[in-house]
């Protein structure tokens, strides 16, 4: 896990901070939710957008280790401007701030993409373009066609 951020508490005892990542710099603030569902979040994740509003942009859920049994909150930030969801992870330190660490999702079994079918198409040795498809060999068989097959002219003959 990488720490990319951290959350303090304020006068008025809402727990603002930053993200600070290569992709990602947003002013967060988390606002507590109240509610009876012990499914419902601990906390709402807003972010301050360009024009200056807080926007809602995910939820934290409070957690327990496994092996410390120390509890520590666990979401996500989502919004129509990321390619996909950051998931973060809030530990609280001694000061009662929260360090916010990201670490990549581990792939589940059916993340990992199958393998090419070689042999397919028109490639007799099964070679693949860049975008996967059979690589096109034609009468060529491999061999560079002449320059004056493609253009019309070669470059000795455009400069005479």
């Amino acid at each position: 896990m990488s720490n990319i951020g951290e959350l303090t508490k304020n006068t008025n005892g809402f727990y603002i901070g930053k993200i600070d990542t290569l992709a990602v710099a947003m002013t967060l603030a988390l606002r507590e939710v109240h509610s009876t569902n012990e499914n419902a979040p601990v906390y709402e994740i807003h972010a301050r957008s360009a024009a200056g509003s807080w926007v809602k942009v995910g939820a934290l859920w409070e957690q327990t280790s496994n092996g410390t049994g120390e509890a520590f909150l666990q979401g996500s930030i989502d919004d129509p401007s990321m390619v996909k969801p950051l998931y973060i992870a809030c530990f609280r330190r001694e000061d009662e701030s929260y360090a916010i660490a990201w670490s990549r999702p581990r792939r589940t079994r059916n993340d990992v993409p199958a393998p090419a079918n070689q042999g397919e198409g028109d490639s007799e040795n099964g070679e693949q373009d860049f975008d996967g498809s059979p690589a096109k060999q034609g009468k060529t068989q491999g061999k560079a066609k002449s320059k004056k097959a493609d253009l019309g002219e070669t470059t000795s003959d455009a400069a005479s």
